[in-house]
């Protein structure tokens, strides 16, 4: 699978389609933390891809700030269903949102549903590392 940005995947041809079923816009807050959401963890990188066709497409690349916390991130949509009814689904796109931070569990990986022109929330707990190799 080759490894792409969002810039470099704009010109390709699996663009038109991916931006003609996803032509609005959905927001993503990620809040990683540990303790049961006591204690934030600043610093963790946070990567949002998403496989489209041949290709790993990546959308978002960034670290939470001393909260924990990475706010905005704004990703391709299908527009907000005007018609929709309780019991039904809303039409969505998921994308892959990877948390990584020395010292807690390696990686974290996360299928997160994007709506057009909602926000959405995704906590990530993470899990201290355990240094083993002093017990025998």
């Amino acid at each position: 699978m080759n490894f792409i940005n969002y810039e470099e995947f704009k010109k390709t041809e699996s663009y038109e389609k991916f931006i003609k079923e996803n032509p609005s816009t959905g927001t993503l807050k990620v809040e990683v933390f540990t303790a049961y959401q006591a204690i934030p963890i600043p610093d963790t990188d946070i990567i949002i891809t998403k496989d489209i066709d041949d290709k790993k497409v990546l959308f978002f690349a960034g670290k939470t700030d001393s909260s924990g916390m990475v706010s905005n991130i704004e990703l391709p949509s299908p527009e907000e269903d005007q018609d929709y009814k309780p019991g039904s689904t809303p039409k969505y796109t998921v994308y892959d949102v990877t948390a990584i931070h020395e010292g807690y569990e390696r990686i974290k990986k996360y299928d997160v549903a994007i709506f057009g022109n909602t926000g959405v929330i995704q906590y990530i707990k993470m899990i201290p590392e355990v240094d083993m190799e002093g017990e025998k």
